[in-house]
């Protein structure tokens, strides 16, 4: 029996949803609804388990890493996790989760998702019955009936069925968000269908696919995987090379290009929750059209939604309005102006103001260089300074730009970022100052980490190899 790789991309911001999505605190990692329930990341997960599937593939930004694990044991469920050394939208992240799970199973059948979407409905039965299709060549992208013209999502124009595997219809085109007339006009065509986001292919046909229609991403990703530092705990693609790829989505890389391209309409209710009109829409309301999640009391209102994460909230005569309360910010909204939320962000952002990134007491730790006591008047002579520093899960530090300084990772994992640079190293392996600029160094081992520094006083015409980046 075939089974299946989700392969879920743990991408995005979702800015439309703060106060409870952030940079550094996305969306997808979430609750959907109260205390209990699960996350985005972790639905989309648990959608997709079973006979025949395998464990899922996460890819993710390297700041999440730590998230992603801690969300996969509340679950209990086994993985393969990619991590990226930037942003490089979906296109570069599909391919290098193609061509890893491609040196392992060369048969691989790929099912990609999208961490932050909320559905409800049978859909692994409509996507099983396309495994062979997948097998076969076809890459599959997944359509949903539309409900209505909406203007912010992608449609796919269907056309004739494919008479090898019942359900499968070719695609005519692709319309990327269109003005309100032209989804009117698609709508009442009856032949097209919402973009979902959702598709399915042989790893061994993306590959391909790349390989002719975008050559020179396909070669850099393939120098970051052969290049990616594998530990247990997750691959480390290799930055230098991801960074030449080029930052689009699979639709447009690949979907919009090939002759290989089909669809397949499935029935289910799906939403992308791009907004909090979107997250209301999904939830289940209690008699007078409310969505109360935490400690709530509402007075006199209705089609009201009003979520609180840590302390008591009391709404009278409310009416169509939102509000959401978290530990440092409040937003309040009328349900119709909630497209706006992301507004609201880029004033944060524009101001400097650190709400935008992360909730606040909850930034990257920053630990301080730790000097024993005593250590520079034993070693005062010989120029030669000796420290060490305990870097809790997640917490970082930023080693100063110059020469003469290098960090021994005594216990634990970190990554190191340069100014132009990054690379993972373990226990044993080291980490030299560079003259070009600060390292930030972060904890990415699932357990506190331990670094030893050493400070020599050397003069700037050292040797160059003393400043340089560590291969160990």
């Amino acid at each position: 029996m075939k089974k299946i790789y989700p392969l879920i991309l743990c991408g995005g911001s979702g800015t439309r949803l703060w106060p409870i999505s952030r940079t550094r605190s996305p969306k997808q990692f979430q609750k959907i609804g109260g205390k209990d329930s699960l996350t985005f990341f972790q639905a989309a997960i648990q959608r997709h388990r079973g006979e025949h599937f395998h464990d899922p593939v996460i890819v993710t930004n390297l700041r999440h890493r730590g998230t992603v694990v801690s969300q996969l044991r509340e679950i209990q469920c086994g993985s393969r996790i990619i991590c990226e050394p930037m942003g490089r939208n979906t296109g570069p992240a599909v391919l290098a989760a193609s061509q890893t799970l491609f040196g392992r199973d060369p048969n691989a059948i790929i099912l990609v998702i999208p961490a932050d979407h909320v559905i409800e409905g049978e859909i692994n039965e409509t996507i099983i019955r396309q495994i062979d299709a997948a097998a076969a060549g076809q890459i599959i992208t997944f359509g949903i009936e539309p409900r209505g013209p909406e203007t912010g999502f992608g449609y796919i124009s269907k056309g004739a069925e494919n008479p090898d595997f019942p359900g499968l219809h070719s695609v005519e085109r692709f319309i990327e968000k269109p003005p309100l007339a032209k989804a009117k006009e698609l709508v009442d065509s009856k032949s097209a269908l919402w973009a979902s986001g959702i598709s399915m292919f042989s790893a061994r046909t993306i590959i391909e696919e790349y390989q002719k229609l975008d050559p020179e991403t396909a070669v850099a990703v393939k120098r970051s995987v052969m290049g990616a530092s594998p530990f247990p705990e997750a691959l480390y693609l290799e930055a230098d090379a991801f960074s030449q790829t080029r930052a689009e989505p699979t639709e447009k890389a690949v979907f919009e290009k090939t002759d290989r391209i089909a669809t397949v309409p499935l029935n289910v209710i799906w939403s992308d929750v791009g907004s909090w009109s979107a997250m209301f829409d999904i939830s289940k309301p209690d008699s007078n059209g409310n969505v109360l999640q935490g400690d709530v009391i509402v007075v006199d209102s209705k089609n009201t939604m009003v979520r609180s994460e840590t302390r008591l909230v009391s709404v009278v005569g409310l009416s169509d309005i939102i509000v959401v309360d978290t530990t440092d910010a409040v937003l309040v909204t009328r349900r119709s102006k909630s497209q706006s939320v992301k507004e609201v962000v880029d004033n944060l952002k524009a101001r400097g103001r650190p709400e935008a990134e992360h909730y606040a007491g909850a930034a990257p730790t920053m630990v301080p260089f730790s000097m024993p006591r005593g250590l520079e008047q034993i070693h005062q002579t010989d120029s030669f300074q000796l420290g060490t520093s305990q870097i809790p899960m997640g917490a970082c530090i930023d080693l100063e730009a110059g020469h003469g300084r290098q960090v021994i990772v005594v216990k634990g994992m970190v990554h190191a970022q340069g100014p132009t640079w990054q690379k993972t190293v373990r226990e044993g392996g080291r980490i030299y100052s560079d003259p070009d600029g600060p390292i930030r160094i972060t904890n990415c081992a699932d357990i506190e980490t331990e670094l030893l520094f050493m400070t020599f006083d050397i003069p700037v015409e050292s040797p160059k190899s003393l400043s340089m980046p560590s291969h160990g």
